[in-house]
C-alpha cells in the first residue's frame, strides 16, 4: 500500500464530502459528551461541504489529497491569505482531515510536508492552522513538525444577514 500525496482534483469531491462529514460527526460526539452548550450550537449551524466550497479549495492549488490504492484516506484543505499578522502572504489551513481507520500511519504529516513544499514553491514563510484545543493527536502532529502551538483562543461573530436586506450594499467594497 503505497501513499500518494496529490493536487485536490474535480474527482475528488465525493471522497472529499464523506470524509468532511464523517471528521464532522465525531466531532459532534465529542462535543456531545464534554460540551454541550457548544454541541447545540454546533447542530444549529449544520456545516456541510457544498461543492462551491469544495471547488474553492480546488482552485486555490494549495489543497492535496492523500490516497492508497486508489482510495482517498485524507486531505488537506488550504488557500493563501494576504496581509495577515504581519506577512505579506501565509498559507491557511482550513481542514486536515484523515479516515478514522487510516490515522498514525503518517498521512497528516504527509499532507502537511507536501503543503510545506507547496509554500516554498510559492515563496510564502509561514502556514497558520487552528487547531481544536481538545485535539491532541492534533497538536501534538504540529508540534513535531515545527508549528509554534500556542492556547489562543479564537473570536468569531456571526452576521444575522436575513436582517440586513432591506440596507443598501454601501461602504464596504464587497460587489
Amino acid at each position: 500500500m503505497r501513499l500518494i500525496v496529490r493536487q485536490l482534483a474535480k474527482e475528488d469531491y465525493k471522497s472529499y464530502r464523506k470524509l468532511f462529514d464523517e471528521a464532522y460527526h465525531e466531532y459532534l460526539e465529542n462535543l456531545s459528551r464534554n460540551d454541550p452548550q457548544q454541541y447545540h450550537r454546533e447542530r444549529q449551524e449544520k456545516r456541510i461541504v457544498t461543492r462551491a466550497r469544495f471547488n474553492f479549495y480546488l482552485k486555490t492549488g494549495s489543497s492535496f489529497a492523500a490516497e492508497k490504492d486508489d482510495n482517498v484516506v485524507g486531505y488537506v484543505a488550504a488557500q493563501t491569505i494576504s496581509f495577515m499578522r504581519g506577512h505579506d502572504r501565509a498559507l491557511w489551513v482550513e481542514y486536515i482531515v484523515i479516515k478514522k481507520d487510516q490515522r498514525r500511519q503518517g498521512i497528516a504529516t504527509a499532507l502537511l510536508e507536501k503543503l510545506k513544499d507547496c509554500a516554498k514553491q510559492n515563496r510564502i514563510d509561514t502556514i497558520y492552522a487552528t487547531i481544536n484545543p481538545d485535539n491532541i493527536a492534533s497538536i501534538k502532529l504540529h508540534q513535531k513538525l515545527g508549528f509554534d502551538v500556542r492556547s489562543w483562543k479564537v473570536a468569531s461573530l456571526k452576521v444575522a444577514l436575513e436582517k440586513l436586506r432591506h440596507i443598501e450594499k454601501r461602504g464596504c467594497g464587497f460587489s
